[in-house]
């Protein structure tokens, strides 16, 4: 169960990442310019994610709670970005159940 929090903290490391990069990008005028690169700009919340698993290291920890591992760094520190990724319409989700539950 931590490891799926963990992943849901990174999530939310990722989004503060990503609206510090989009604010810089808007502020020097290439915010549009990334935005409709081919590869790049439809991909680039997976890259950001990618690029911070890679800079925090220990990049292997995140799977190796599930038994994941795999002996080439480069799949696990892949692996686990794209997962960051893809957790945050859980975080999304998360959160918004707790707010209800909050209001009610």
């Amino acid at each position: 169960m931590y490891i799926v929090a963990l992943f849901i903290v990174m999530a939310i490391l990722l989004e503060a990442i990503m609206t510090v990069l989009n604010s810089i990008l808007a502020a020097i005028g290439l915010g549009d310019t990334v935005k409709n690169l081919p590869i790049i700009g439809s991909n680039l919340i997976l890259i950001v994610s990618i690029l911070m698993v890679w800079l925090l290291g220990d990049s292997g920890l995140l799977l190796a709670g599930w038994g994941l591992y795999d002996d080439d760094n480069w799949i696990n520190i892949v692996a686990n970005g794209a997962i960051i990724a893809g957790m945050i319409p859980l975080k999304d989700a998360v959160f918004g159940a707790i707010q209800k539950g909050l209001r009610a």
